[in-house]
């Protein structure tokens, strides 16, 4: 996920601060490090209100008369096209490392960068709102990344989300179930896909068309 952060520098002139990500325990290490030269600053306080910035121009949903679409993250390819749940991250490598499909959505795998012209998984009239509904049947996390457009968060696992926000991925936590909704305003075939990079590759990822 990709967001815009306005700052407002207040460091003091000379100095370096180090900005860390130290959320796990025993695994912090160093994001970045702001500097600052040794002119004086800019202001001597920060700004007083914030920055006005326009608001969204992104359509509404209409969720009246939206068309529903689901798909459903599944993982562990196994002998004949079976697919079973994977089991937990501790104590085992990931699935699909080796190149093979591991992952898949409504049952299909597409391994690789996918190829031109492949199937889409549901096909959209230009204009119409989508309800999309992403089921994570897999005992993994999976960030679902969408292309060409922002979904609106509606619910997870039934329950409204306390702050519907747009958003071009969603991170489903295992057995999660998420509600979110788009206006199909942009036409072409777009990828819906894990942005974990290895489980793409093994087979977490579809395309959707908009006509």
């Amino acid at each position: 996920m990709r967001i815009d952060v306005v700052i407002d520098m207040q460091g003091d002139p000379g100095k370096r601060y180090a900005v860390i990500d130290d959320f796990y325990d025993g695994l912090a290490y160093t994001l970045t490090t702001l500097a600052y030269d040794s002119a004086s600053p800019l202001r001597t306080h920060p700004l007083g209100t914030p920055l006005g910035l326009p608001r969204n121009p992104l359509q509404q949903p209409d969720l009246a008369s939206a068309e529903r679409q689901e798909i459903v993250l599944q993982g562990g390819m196994m002998g004949g096209g079976k697919l079973a749940g994977v089991g937990g991250m501790m104590g085992m490598a990931t699935p699909g490392m080796k190149g093979g499909a591991a992952w898949a959505i409504n049952g299909m795998s597409m391994t690789g960068d996918g190829h031109a012209g492949m199937a889409p998984q549901f096909t959209l009239p230009r204009g119409a709102t989508c309800h999309l509904t992403m089921r994570n049947e897999t005992a993994w996390w999976h960030p679902m990344h969408i292309h060409g457009f922002s979904m609106l968060v509606l619910a997870r696992n039934g329950s409204p989300v306390p702050y519907r926000q747009w958003q071009d991925t969603v991170l489903l936590a295992p057995r999660d179930t998420i509600e979110c909704a788009f206006v199909a305003d942009n036409p072409g075939d777009w990828m819906l896909h894990c942005h974990v990079a290895d489980h793409q590759m093994a087979g977490l990822m579809t395309v959707f068309r908009v006509t």
